[in-house]
């Protein structure tokens, strides 16, 4: 493989631990019953904020209108919180294999995101200070792994494809981002990370 120019690094369970249980636990109504009820719904409505489809004012409404009925009578802050609360603490050693990856390359970041979670991350992620450039499904439009935010993200660069590799940890956005021309790691752990971007002489 050709040497890449650009490293792209996906942000969930890459740089920060996801935990989408967390959501209904917050609130309080984590039982098999929620999670059969809720779930999917609730998987629905972010999908459609991190594809740039609603507001953050329009995604807290759909979530209000979601949960507020029968026994629960939750507050806009209450759900918000509870949302935030998915975002977990940083994996140990991607701050600084950026870092250093960041020192003889460019890197950047592409995310299936939203504007809540995107800015808590901002502010609480010392990883991303080290990641300039950010490449966002809500302001791209679109999500992984539709091919259109990877040819969106290769126009942007002004790059053949095949000198970007990015990084997911999630295969099928790998093989989506390989079928436009750029190459890919599927992330497991930064241990493994590490040897593949050392034989890529990224490192």
């Amino acid at each position: 493989m050709k040497k890449p120019v650009v490293v792209l690094f996906d942000l969930g369970n890459v740089l920060v631990r996801i935990h989408p249980e967390a959501f209904l636990q917050t609130l309080g109504i984590d039982t098999v019953e929620n999670r059969k009820m809720y779930g999917p719904k609730v998987i629905e409505i972010v999908k459609r904020y991190e594809r740039g489809g609603d507001s953050t004012e329009q995604y807290l409404s759909r979530l209000e209108g979601l949960l507020n009925h029968g026994e629960f009578h939750f507050k806009r802050e209450q759900i918000e919180r509870a949302m935030l609360s998915v975002i977990g603490k940083p994996l140990e050693g991607m701050e600084e294999l950026a870092q250093r990856a960041g020192a003889g390359n460019r890197v950047g970041l592409l995310s299936n995101t939203n504007p809540l979670h995107y800015h808590f991350c901002l502010e609480n992620l010392p990883v991303l200070r080290h990641i300039p450039v950010h490449f966002l499904s809500y302001q791209l439009l679109a999500l992984k792994p539709d091919p259109a935010i990877y040819h969106a993200v290769v126009e942007a660069i002004d790059l053949p494809a095949e000198e970007i590799l990015f990084i997911d940890d999630i295969e099928e956005n790998i093989t989506a981002a390989q079928g436009v021309g750029m190459q890919g790691i599927r992330f497991a752990e930064p241990a493994s990370l590490e040897r593949e971007l050392h034989i890529l002489e990224i490192l």
